[in-house]
């Protein structure tokens, strides 16, 4: 047991060293480059170049990426200097000395250790192993395609259309997978959400989106430059959606969340709360969310809590980035028979061979019974109304979806 804690001790200590050397190097990485460019835009390139010359080749989406990339920049930046200034100011000059700077390193590695560590792990690991996954498969995936879209601007909307639903199926299928949400869980470990959550995934997480982006894409006839072009705006606005609460308080933001994807709507993303949890997986606009019955817009009433159901203390970066996989390991190798080892990877997280009592979509449909009122969605109140215009009594009359349905038959 000595030898274990110690073990544990030097671990964290070892952590704790990586995160000021990575948090030292990339704030000076982003705060110079930052500085470059804003100097390289006042003569006319850097950022104002990156917008207006793809413009000018009539490739819009570089320059519509380019805008949210200078957005992005910007409030990052904020946010973490904003932040650190905060916690300096929190205790009124209460603390000092050694005990000042331990409380500083608490509070900030707790807001970012796991978002530093992640951008250093996938700094150091070779870049073309991820990156170049696109190419090396596109050959193969490509001659699957029935068909392949011209780009004409209608087969831009149907592109996007198709992009969503290959990002619902990536977004579900990690949180209902549990090997795959071992991949996952990491992003939504943080109990804090800021933009540099974004930097929090594991590194192979990357293979399985984009076999599940190329290979969807490719079926439905997605022209590969479409691809590429909706996924550079697509991931300059995911970075954005993790944007605080401090820096951006868009509270209910009404009907607008049925809508797009806004800041407010990515944090019930994130939540652990028994009515959010598993829902809204699409990217900018909720479009297969609303059809599949997993959106679900904030209330007020249900203060958002952030992180995963499971006891985790977010400083502990080993846990947090492996904990998951160590997890599903012990529990395969404990399993009794070949098919509850294979079902402990397959079913959704929480699944046990006695019980489904932990999965998300039980705990979410208990909850809505025992609080029918907050179920309603803009898709359950349009069902309610057609099916009330033809005479058809709800077949869900607490507010609760279709996906909810399906818990209510596994109890």
């Amino acid at each position: 047991m000595r030898s274990s804690a110690k073990q544990n001790r030097n671990l964290r200590v070892t952590e704790n060293v990586i995160f000021i050397f990575a948090f030292g190097f990339i704030m000076y990485k982003l705060v110079s480059s930052y500085g470059h460019y804003v100097y390289d835009s006042i003569k006319g390139k850097g950022y104002i170049g990156a917008v207006i010359e793809p413009f000018q080749k009539h490739e819009y989406y570089t320059s519509v990426a380019s805008i949210l990339v200078i957005v992005n920049s910007t409030f990052i930046l904020w946010e973490i200097i904003t932040f650190i200034i905060r916690v300096l100011k929190q205790d009124g000059g209460n603390t000092t000395g050694l005990q000042k700077y331990r409380l500083i390193f608490k509070n900030v590695s707790t807001n970012y250790k796991p978002s530093f560590l992640s951008l250093l792990i996938h700094q150091l690991l070779p870049k073309l192993l991820l990156v170049n996954m696109f190419w090396i498969w596109l050959p193969t995936i490509q001659k699957l395609a029935p068909f392949t879209t011209n780009l004409q601007w209608y087969s831009w909307i149907y592109a996007y259309i198709c992009w969503e639903l290959s990002t619902w199926v990536f977004h579900f299928t990690s949180h209902r997978v549990r090997l795959l949400w071992c991949l996952h869980a990491p992003h939504h470990a943080p109990t804090e959400i800021n933009m540099a959550v974004n930097w929090v995934h594991f590194f192979a997480e990357s293979y399985y989106s984009t076999l599940i982006h190329l290979l969807g894409l490719t079926l439905m006839g997605v022209n590969p430059l479409m691809f590429l072009a909706i996924m550079s705006v697509d991931s300059a606005w995911g970075v954005f959606t993790h944007i605080s609460e401090d820096s951006l308080k868009t509270g209910r933001m009404g009907f607008l969340q049925h809508l797009i994807i806004t800041p407010s709507h990515h944090r019930v993303h994130h939540a652990k709360n028994p009515l959010y949890v598993d829902t809204n997986f699409c990217s900018f606009m909720p479009i297969w969310d609303w059809l599949f019955g997993t959106l679900q817009p904030f209330k007020e009433e249900v203060k958002i809590e952030y992180g995963i159901t499971r006891e985790l203390d977010v400083t502990n970066f080993s846990d947090l980035y492996f904990g998951e996989i160590f997890l599903l390991y012990n529990d395969v190798k404990n399993a009794e028979g070949l098919k509850n080892k294979l079902r402990y990877i397959f079913m959704p997280p929480g699944w046990t061979p006695v019980s489904v009592a932990d999965t998300a979509s039980v705990l979410r449909h208990e909850f809505l019974e025992k609080n029918p009122e907050l179920g309603a969605t803009s898709r359950t109140k349009v069902l309610t109304a057609i099916k009330s215009g033809f005479k058809i009594e709800p077949l869900q009359p607490n507010g609760a979806s279709v996906y909810d349905s399906y818990a209510g038959g596994m109890k």
